[in-house]
């Protein structure tokens, strides 16, 4: 029998609600640019209502803050203007952004806040099959691998629940040395390829990736419970860490025994226990940790024999919050038929792109999003889509006190976005290569580079995203911007115009002020998405900037460099 969806969205409420216990600046838009017309277009089921005090963004504006969510990148002038002229054309362009290969690497950023799967720590030394590879290419293939098949799974436009049922893995050329079990790598096709686990593991999805349970790991006598509150926490949104518990200070913690004794017997351990440790029991097949330096390759991390080790551990049969199962993929299964399961991707996806914690979301469109969710067959891009064009996502400035308080009307950018940002603007790649360790992105990097001093998170120590802007991240921001653009001074004056990223109406000896100002106006569009005319306020600042460079250095190109690292400073870079 089909649950009906509202009673879905209440149980799923209620068993979230059961384990409880257990500010936004204004943009640069001015307010008589704020309200979008009525034919910006609607979702189906129609969003829950918006706060009448609360303003949105501009078309234009709203079109900056989608590219940037979906693709890391500055809407196209042709894409700005369009939406200028039909506000309904965002539609379109969702569906086109979410065709290109950077909503595929959105989806592994959003998806490794989720898990968690970038974590340096995890090593393995380039010798043996994997001589020849860089250290930092062995841990970044390891790590991104089961990201890689949600990915796959989010573009093929499959199901989003066969990230937890799929019968394939990602896998690429390190991958597949690196692990056992992996059958039907082409050598001679694409980088990341499907392949088969050709072990006895069960195959669902992640739950059959060796990398996620490296990543999270299970030593002593944790009995795999941290593992499963990880895949819980992830794809549930239930955190048993978030429960409290008063821990009964008779209970002698270092004898093993009377641990395994409290947690049935003690009221206040088994009440978390009796859901846990059977959930637990899904995970004896992996190994508990490997010593990334002693290990063999390929490396065997799933061994069917040692599932039954519950029997002498907890002793509890392995369970799904009361429903029975045996396997990883009966658990797969398990979850995504949870009503939770759909309710936690709806509160993912809002959340990392609103750049909100959880408990701000409101229930509404929590179940509002489930409901799209469902109702697309658990369409990945149907949620995003949704949450794209929703007057919630639109939101700018509360226009009361109260209204304010619940507003996020900035959205940061991401590391990773700057990166490929910067990239997409100017063509230029801030990385390094380390001796012994490979090439390092210094955005995408913690142990050479800087992507938790920007903002980021490093999976292990860091775990949660700064969304406001503070001394490292504007020292980080100065360094990129200023090596940016002097790569893409050099870099267009050295080729053709038509060729060209930014510079593409003036040349190194153009000093005629109107063709300056007639490029700064493209390059407002492309910097800050910002459509003007020649004689703008914004325009006069820039060509000042620009002057005022020249007639120190008289040296054009010099004075572009100087214009253009100010402006990719600019907090209309930074903030969407």
């Amino acid at each position: 029998m089909r649950v009906p969806q509202t009673w879905r969205t209440i149980v799923a409420i209620a068993l979230l609600s059961a384990g409880a216990g257990c500010s936004g600046d204004a943009p640069a838009a001015s307010p008589d640019d704020t309200e979008s017309p009525p034919d910006v277009p609607e979702t189906d089921p129609p969003a829950p209502a918006l706060d009448p005090d609360l303003a949105v963004l501009s078309p234009t504006e709203r079109l900056v803050r989608i590219s940037m969510s979906l693709r890391g990148q500055r809407p196209a002038i042709a894409d700005l203007e369009r939406v200028a002229a039909d506000p309904s054309a965002l539609g379109e362009l969702v569906d086109d952004y979410m065709r290109s290969p950077e909503f595929g690497v959105t989806m592994r950023d959003l998806h490794n806040e989720t898990l968690l799967m970038r974590a340096e720590i995890l090593r393995f030394p380039a010798r043996d099959g994997l001589a020849g590879f860089g250290v930092n290419e062995i841990n970044e293939s390891m790590t991104e691998a089961p990201l890689r098949l949600i990915e796959d799974i989010i573009a093929s436009d499959r199901p989003y629940t066969e990230i937890v049922t799929a019968d394939y893995a990602m896998a690429n050329d390190v991958v597949t040395r690196l692990w056992a079990g992996i059958s039907g790598f082409s050598p001679t096709g694409p980088a990341w390829q499907r392949v088969s686990w050709d072990d006895s593991r069960p195959k669902a999805g992640i739950l059959s990736s060796s990398a996620v349970f490296l990543r999270h790991r299970s030593a002593g006598f944790n009995y795999n419970r941290g593992r499963a509150n990880a895949i819980s926490k992830a794809l549930l949104c239930y955190d048993f860490l978030s429960r409290d518990v008063i821990v009964d200070g008779s209970i002698d913690l270092s004898d093993p025994d009377a641990v395994a004794n409290a947690v049935v017997e003690n009221a206040d351990c088994a009440s978390c226990h009796q859901s846990l440790d059977p959930l637990a029991s899904f995970f004896w097949g992996w190994r508990p940790a490997i010593n990334g330096g002693q290990a063999e390759y390929p490396v065997e991390m799933y061994f069917s024999d040692r599932e039954g080790l519950w029997q002498r551990a907890t002793g509890r049969e392995p369970a799904f919050f009361g429903l029975g199962g045996s396997t990883l993929d009966d658990l797969g299964t398990l979850i995504a038929e949870d009503p939770r399961f759909s309710l936690c991707a709806a509160e993912r996806f809002y959340t990392y792109f609103a750049q909100i914690d959880a408990v701000d979301m409101p229930f509404g469109l929590r179940a509002w999003l489930q409901e799209v969710f469902v109702d697309s067959g658990f369409d990945a891009k149907a949620l995003t889509r949704a949450i794209m064009l929703s007057p919630q996502f639109a939101v700018a400035y509360g226009e009361t006190d109260a209204a304010a308080e619940q507003a996020v009307g900035l959205k940061k950018a991401r590391p990773a976005q700057l990166a490929r940002m910067m990239e997409e603007l100017t063509g230029f790649q801030w990385k390094t290569n380390v001796r012994g360790f490979g090439d390092v992105e210094l955005l995408q990097n913690d142990t050479f580079g800087f992507r938790v001093l920007g903002g980021g998170i490093d999976s292990f120590f860091v775990i949660q995203p700064s969304h406001t802007m503070n001394a490292t991240a504007s020292l980080m921001l100065r360094s990129l911007a200023t090596q940016a653009a002097g790569f893409a001074v050099d870099s267009d004056f050295s080729q053709p115009a038509d060729q060209r990223r930014l510079l593409t109406a003036v040349e190194a000896t153009t000093r005629d002020e109107s063709a300056i100002r007639t490029q700064l106006v493209s390059v407002h569009a492309r910097l800050h998405g910002l459509l003007l005319q020649t004689d703008s306020a914004d325009v006069d600042d820039s060509y000042a900037l620009f002057r005022g460079a020249l007639e120190r250095t008289d040296n054009v190109a010099r004075a572009w460099k100087t214009t253009l690292a100010a402006m990719l400073q600019d907090p209309r870079v930074t903030y969407y």
